[in-house]
C-alpha cells in the first residue's frame, strides 16, 4: 500500500477508489486530464509512485489543484486511470501477437510458437518502457488497485479463450477458461519477478516459464 499521507488541503470529498471524477467532455478538458495525466507519469517514472502528490502535480502541470480534484478524487485514480491505459496498450499488443499466429498457422499454431511469441512480446513491454514498468509496480504496491490486476487477468484469460481453442484443438470452456487463467497469471507474476533479477538469471527465468507453460498446454492439446 503507498505509504505517503493524503495531501492536507481543502478539496472535495475523497471518493473510494473504485469512483471516478468528472469526464471530461470539452476538447480544453480532455487536454488538462492529459496534461495532468502525463505529468503524473513523469513523477511516477521519477521517484515512484509513492512520491506522487497532488500538490506537485498541480504545480508542474500549472493547474489549480481544484481542476485535478474535478477529474482524479485521489492520487488513487491517477494511478487506476495510468493503469488502465498501460493495460490496453499491452491487450493490444498480445491482439497483435495472436492474429498474427493464426494468419501464419491457419490450421493450429504450434504451442510453443504461441507461448514464445506472446511470453516475449508480454515481457518486451515491461523491460523496454520505464513509464509501464513503474506504472505496473504502482497499482501492485497499493492493495485497493489489485482489483484492477484481478479484473485484467480475468480479462485477458477471456481474450486467450478464443486461440487456446485453436492451439489446443478443443472447445471445452470448462478446461479453456483455468488454463487462460493460468497463462495470464503466472506470466505475470514471472515477469514481475524476472524484472528484478540481473542477466542471465532474468533470462533463464524467462525460459523456464515458457517451458513450463508449452508443457502444460501440450498436455491439454488434443491430437
Amino acid at each position: 500500500m503507498m505509504t505517503n499521507p493524503p495531501d492536507t488541503l481543502t478539496a472535495p470529498p475523497r471518493a473510494t477508489s473504485g469512483e471516478a471524477g468528472r469526464r471530461p467532455r470539452q476538447e480544453r478538458s480532455r487536454q488538462r486530464v492529459e496534461t495532468i495525466l502525463d505529468v503524473a507519469l513523469d513523477i511516477v517514472v521519477e521517484q515512484g509512485a509513492e512520491a506522487l502528490a497532488m500538490r506537485e502535480v498541480a504545480r508542474r502541470a500549472d493547474v489549480q489543484i481544484s481542476s485535478i480534484y474535478q477529474y482524479f478524487p485521489s492520487k488513487a485514480h491517477i494511478i487506476r486511470e495510468l493503469a488502465k491505459r498501460n493495460l490496453q496498450k499491452v491487450r493490444l499488443l498480445l491482439q497483435a501477437q495472436v492474429q498474427h499466429l493464426l494468419v501464419e498457422f491457419p490450421g493450429a499454431p504450434p504451442v510453443s510458437e504461441a507461448v514464445n511469441r506472446l511470453v516475449d512480446a508480454y515481457f518486451a513491454h515491461y523491460r523496454d518502457q520505464p513509464d509501464a514498468l513503474a506504472v505496473w509496480a504502482g497499482a501492485q504496491s497499493d492493495h485497493g488497485l489489485r482489483e484492477l490486476d484481478l479484473e485484467d487477468t480475468r480479462s485477458t484469460a477471456e481474450f486467450l479463450v478464443l486461440p487456446l481453442q485453436r492451439i489446443l484443438r478443443r472447445d471445452d470452456r470448462e478446461v479453456l477458461v483455468p488454463l487462460a487463467l493460468l497463462v495470464s497469471e503466472v506470466t505475470g507474476a514471472a515477469a514481475r519477478l524476472a524484472l528484478a533479477l540481473e542477466s542471465p538469471l532474468r533470462e533463464q527465468l524467462i525460459a523456464r516459464h515458457k517451458a513450463m507453460l508449452v508443457a502444460t498446454l501440450e498436455d491439454h492439446r488434443r491430437p
